[in-house]
């Protein structure tokens, strides 16, 4: 243990002095491995792991978080590169690409920003900022140095874990209303006023066409997140939207992308806000 403690330090001297490598890490239960652990809101926690993605854990009560499969968001950072003119092509995070000036902590302080820089396939790197408060996390990101001529563009993915996972079986209309009754979303399409709201047990359902421009706001509530409802919207709509990427059933889970507008993406208020009540 001492070694590994040394080579921390090491570590995030390194990072802390501008070279690259990895996050430093908490050492202590419940968020060890992680660089930073949120536990102050009252409905869920929050870690930023070592890699640099992050993840939110729904609370069934002020001392019990849910852990089982898909009942947490898991949330990573996305980097795309236009090329061939038109095709949006992902970018991979490096495993020892990380500066921080910041020191691992499971105490984060309510409203100041916990900032890391990762580097990316080609090495473009990107600020990734996270807020907490009582009730939301903040996420905002921005490219910090930019290595191509391409277009790239630098958002959020929370992945909206498979709440079924039991139903392995095909299921029918009927059979889908019995087994999720109390589950559903609602989206507010952009460019639209009224929102909508479809029950997870609609098998019928695609997000990617229900909703092909994207959404500006988006919410989900279930009886398996302890009867939670989490929303995911832009701080000011205007300068963010939401798109989705779904392969199974609605009920069996799909991808939300948060990318906010790349002329706008230095204004504050373009930050993702993921809220719990």
């Amino acid at each position: 243990m001492k070694t590994e403690l040394l080579a921390l330090g090491a570590t995030f001297l390194a990072v802390a002095s501008g070279f690259s490598g990895e996050l430093p890490l908490i050492f202590d239960k419940p968020f060890l491995g992680c660089f930073v652990g949120y536990a102050k809101a009252r409905d869920f926690e929050f870690a930023i792991g070592g890699g640099g993605t992050s993840e939110l854990f729904f609370r069934k009560d002020r001392k019990t978080r849910l852990q089982t499969g898909g009942t947490t968001l898991k949330i990573y950072f996305v980097l795309e590169e236009k090329v061939n003119g038109n095709k949006w092509t992902n970018r991979f995070m490096s495993e020892d690409g990380f500066e921080t000036s910041f020191k691992e902590t499971a105490t984060p302080e309510m409203g100041k920003p916990v900032s890391f820089t990762a580097t990316y396939t080609g090495d473009t790197k990107v600020e990734i900022t996270h807020i907490f408060t009582k009730s939301s996390v903040e996420i905002s990101t921005r490219v910090v140095e930019k290595t191509t001529k391409n277009e790239v563009r630098v958002g959020v993915k929370v992945l909206a874990g498979d709440l079924y996972r039991h139903i392995k079986e095909e299921i029918t209309k009927r059979e889908a209303k019995t087994k999720i009754k109390e589950g559903r979303i609602e989206v507010w399409p952009v460019g639209s006023k009224r929102s909508k709201r479809i029950d997870l047990s609609d098998l019928e359902i695609k997000l990617p066409e229900e909703f092909p421009k994207g959404a500006s706001k988006f919410s989900l509530e279930s009886d398996r997140i302890a009867d939670h409802e989490y929303s995911l919207t832009t701080a000011d709509p205007a300068l963010g939207n939401i798109t989705f990427k779904q392969r199974n059933e609605l009920f069996h889970g799909f991808s939300l992308y948060w990318w906010p507008d790349p002329a706008k993406g230095e204004k504050k208020d373009a930050r993702l806000v993921i809220e719990v009540d």
